[in-house]
């Protein structure tokens, strides 16, 4: 999420403005809330606007103690009403004029406080505002906050919406309800437990704005792990206006709805395609490819390796080593029609090569190119889908280079052995999946681009290296763990790089204690994989970065000093975090 993140503007929405007056004409500070004389409980958030003609390098909150901040504030938070307001200030080098910070009042005696705000402007110098006086009351049981992120109020849906956001409470929540017009559809029973909704996700920016929890482990600090998702199929409902909200019960029994927001639903027989996610392989990985197959002349003998039926002489089984596509998908019509998810199609730069209706191969207890497998994780997000059970796919491809014609021969694996399928080139290209589902209403999703480099003339080739990052996905903020594997099937992975934003931070290494870790679960779902040392983990300082977006790239290097590109994964820092950190 950005620093102009919707439930910032959910929490100072209606508030009154206050003016803390300052020691000089500038900056302008206002604050929101808490009101002056306000009686508070549990997590307070303080927000508000300042406005200055120079860059605002930080506002500290200060209670009580003048010398010691408590926090730190969330700075450049979009209010458009503000710069309505005071349209002198748009062109301010801050590129927004809110603020959010925040204090856990049971960490104060009950009874009157005072609050201050210094803002700290870059090469001018700092600005103290207040005091604001407030009740601390610790006898109050605070009921849950937080606020529904997606869908915005007056979206359109269609099939499946996904309802996601963030709640807090001072205690813990216990469990929190989905509602569709006042009917509860989904619900999510405290962090990670049963139900068909999910509670518990990371959340850096609202840690950032919330960060006075105790704990520092799972599921502490709970700012930290406060993001919810739902899942909601639409198809049940009639096409119109309807109102989704969200209801937080803490494990006091204290409830409150903490968002919500209408939309509009148009579920006509078009908009009701498959949806779902490649997951595997990653964006810029490089292919596999195997040794040349032979070409056999009519009448030939068929050398190993060769294709099946290549030659007079006899058909040899071909042993190749595949590329594996992983996934799931799943039918949003399933309520509408008798509709589900009728075949997955991979495809390379818009060629079909394989199709799981046609193309599923059973080869004891391993399923390549097809659609059915178990996946428990999808039938909790979505319970109710047609085959949410069994949404996953799993596609295999062999490339190997053609001596004679200078390409690749891309081939599948049949019950015989292999079957040619289509020819490609050195360089970059594009892999996707198509999905239609029994209405033949079809979507294409999932477009990654990936690498052939191999050699198309050896008849040894040096196969690229692969694995995953499995963290981080979406947000990070402070030390964050960056994790995965790599494995290379010519004598194994020799170090990892990591990559930042083009700039190499880390080589990772058995000896450093930093790869070769131990990975039992990449050996158990990759057959390729013949160890389990296989696993990397590094403590990436995300300080060191921009809050924004940056781009995480995996390289590793092999025993012939080969280094392959893994994958890579976008992931945004948000480290506006507590003054006392």
């Amino acid at each position: 999420m950005s620093k102009r993140a919707p439930w910032v503007l959910a929490l100072l929405a209606g508030a009154s403005w206050s003016l803390a007056a300052p020691s000089a004409a500038q900056p302008i500070l206002v604050v929101d809330g808490p009101q002056p004389g306000q009686t508070v409980a549990g997590v307070v958030a303080v927000t508000g606007f300042v406005l200055s003609h120079n860059s605002i390098d930080k506002i500290e909150l200060f209670i009580d103690d003048i010398d010691v901040p408590v926090n730190r504030a969330v700075l450049n938070l979009s209010r458009p009403d503000v710069t309505a307001a005071f349209p002198s200030y748009a062109g301010s080098p801050n590129s927004g004029a809110g603020w959010i910070t925040s204090f856990l009042a049971r960490n104060y005696p009950s009874g009157p406080h005072e609050l201050r705000l210094k803002v700290t402007e870059g090469g001018v110098g700092s600005t103290t505002f207040g005091p604001i006086a407030v009740n601390v009351d610790n006898t109050i049981n605070q009921a849950p906050f937080g606020n529904i992120d997606l869908p915005a109020a007056g979206a359109g849906a269609s099939g499946s919406l996904a309802v996601l956001g963030w709640a807090l409470d001072d205690s813990d929540i216990d469990h929190l309800d989905f509602l569709a017009d006042g009917t509860i559809w989904a619900s999510a029973i405290g962090r990670g437990g049963v139900g068909n909704a999910t509670f518990g996700g990371t959340r850096p920016d609202v840690y950032a704005a919330f960060p006075d929890f105790p704990g520092t482990t799972f599921p502490d600090p709970k700012s930290l792990y406060s993001g919810f998702v739902a899942n909601l199929d639409t198809t049940q409902l009639s096409d119109g206006l309807h109102t989704i909200s969200v209801r937080a019960t803490d494990n006091q029994g204290s409830a409150r709805e903490i968002g919500s927001v209408q939309i509009q639903v148009m579920n006509n027989g078009s908009l009701l395609g498959p949806f779902g996610q490649l997951e595997y392989p990653l964006d810029e990985a490089t292919l596999i490819c195997g040794p040349a197959v032979q070409v056999v002349p009519p009448g030939g003998p068929c050398p190993s390796p060769c294709l099946p039926g290549g030659g007079g002489g006899g058909t040899i089984p071909l042993t190749f080593f595949p590329n594996i596509v992983r996934g799931w998908a799943l039918d949003t019509g399933a309520q509408l029609d008798p509709g589900q998810v009728s075949y997955v199609e991979l495809m390379l730069d818009g060629a079909i090569l394989a199709n799981t209706r046609s193309d599923c191969t059973v080869a004891g207890t391993i399923l390549d190119n097809c659609y059915g497998l178990n996946r428990p994780d999808i039938e909790q997000q979505h319970q109710g889908y047609v085959n949410a059970a069994n949404s996953g796919f799993q596609f295999a491809f062999g490339i190997a280079g053609d001596p004679i014609l200078g390409i690749f021969d891309i081939f599948t694996p049949t019950p015989l052995g292999a079957a040619l399928v289509g020819f490609t080139v050195p360089g970059k290209h594009t892999l996707s999946v198509r999905v239609g589902d029994e209405e033949e209403t079809v979507t294409e999703w999932g477009a990654i681009s990936v690498n052939i480099t191999c050699d198309p003339t050896s008849s040894n080739p040096d196969r690229a290296s692969f694995g995953n990052i499995d963290a981080p996905t979406t947000m990070a903020s402070g030390t964050t763990q960056v994790l995965g594997w790599a494995f290379d099937l010519d004598g194994g992975v020799t170090s990892v790089d990591v990559v930042i934003d083009g700039s190499t931070v880390a080589n990772l290494t058995a000896a450093a204690g930093t790869y070769a870790l131990r990975r039992d679960d990449v050996v158990a779902s990759d057959v390729r994989v013949t160890t389990p040392f296989v696993g990397f983990a590094y403590g990436l300082d995300t300080t060191t970065l921009g809050d924004s977006e940056h781009d995480l790239t995996i390289y590793a290097w092999d025993h012939a000093a080969h280094r392959t590109l893994i994958g890579r994964r976008k992931f945004v820092v948000f480290n506006n975090t507590s003054a006392k950190q």
